[in-house]
């Protein structure tokens, strides 16, 4: 704010009141953004005040540059044509990673049923394992039965079909009847008996049952058979 010596205002000026004017000393013009030059209309005025004009900041200057180039590229962004190379290479490029994606996912997939498979074969497994180490304890439950030692209503008959019943939610399944046809896939034959009223070998003698999970042999069944010689 300087002291000049006449305003537009002064016939609205009381007596003896001080006069003073204001100059616009911005080096950037606030409506564009541009640096003011030194002789501009700003100046000028400025210099009517007996401001001296100053250099431009380097600031200013090189705000002045960024600006005009971003105008620039904004006028040539339409303007300029699209490389058609350019384009065909880059629709190229995403034919090529789109099949590339399509591959991995494929592989992706065939990667988590390999692995489902493979934690179920050895779920499986273990289950299995675990029901082989109790099938000594189910031999000892079928003698006991056969000798009258777990009669129906005692405690001990109760304790038993809960184990058993349990061990087939598992798919433990036993096997080996008097009067099946003999399969050596299933069957273990520890004696044999010749007999001419049977056309094949049957089961006559089941010595130890057999056992399995599902499709999994855990013990053949033990037993002796009759049939042609």
């Amino acid at each position: 704010m300087t002291e000049d010596q006449s305003t537009p205002d002064d016939a609205e000026r009381h007596e003896g009141e001080p006069r003073f004017s204001f100059t616009d000393k911005r080096k950037v013009d606030p409506e564009d953004g541009s640096v003011r030059r030194p002789g501009s209309t700003a100046d000028q005025g400025a210099s009517a005040q007996g401001a001296s004009a100053e250099g431009v900041d380097p600031i200013d200057a090189e705000a002045q540059e960024l600006y005009e180039q971003a105008a620039a590229a904004d006028a040539g962004e339409g303007a300029a044509p699209a490389d058609a190379g350019q384009v065909a290479e880059l629709e190229g490029r995403i034919v090529e990673l789109t099949e590339q994606l399509k591959r991995e996912q494929a592989e992706y997939v065939n990667s988590r049923r390999r692995i489902e498979g493979a934690a179920e074969v050895a779920k499986e497994a273990a289950v299995a394992k675990v029901l082989s180490s109790l099938i000594g304890v189910l031999d000892d439950v079928e003698l006991g039965r056969q000798h009258g030692d777990i009669a129906e209503g005692t405690p001990f008959h109760s304790i038993a079909q809960k184990l058993e019943e349990n061990l087939a939610h598992h798919g433990l399944t036993r096997f080996g009847a008097v009067g099946e046809e003999f399969d050596p896939n299933l069957h273990e034959a520890l004696m044999h008996e010749d007999a001419e009223d049977v056309s094949v070998p049957t089961i006559s003698l089941v010595m130890q049952p057999g056992y399995r999970v599902h499709d999994r042999i855990l013990r053949p069944a033990r037993v002796g058979t009759r049939g042609p010689a």
